[in-house]
């Protein structure tokens, strides 16, 4: 698996089509799975790995930030 030339944490803010299309293609799917990616609005995504996997951390939480 390919690792990003980015050194750190990155921040994006997106239009959900996107995200959805961001997160199925992050895990190896086709675009057109995304479809299947609920996200509802103003909600916290994260993209991770777990060793050289991509993974979805944390998708879809509109549970509120710890302070």
């Amino acid at each position: 698996m390919r690792r990003t030339a980015v050194d750190g944490p990155v921040l994006a803010f997106s239009h959900g089509h996107f995200s959805r299309v961001l997160g199925a293609r992050w895990i190896g799917l086709a675009a057109t799975a995304g479809a299947h990616l609920e996200l509802s609005t103003a909600s916290i995504s994260m993209l991770g790995w777990e060793r050289d996997t991509p993974t979805l951390e944390l998708w879809n939480s509109t549970d509120p930030l710890p302070h």
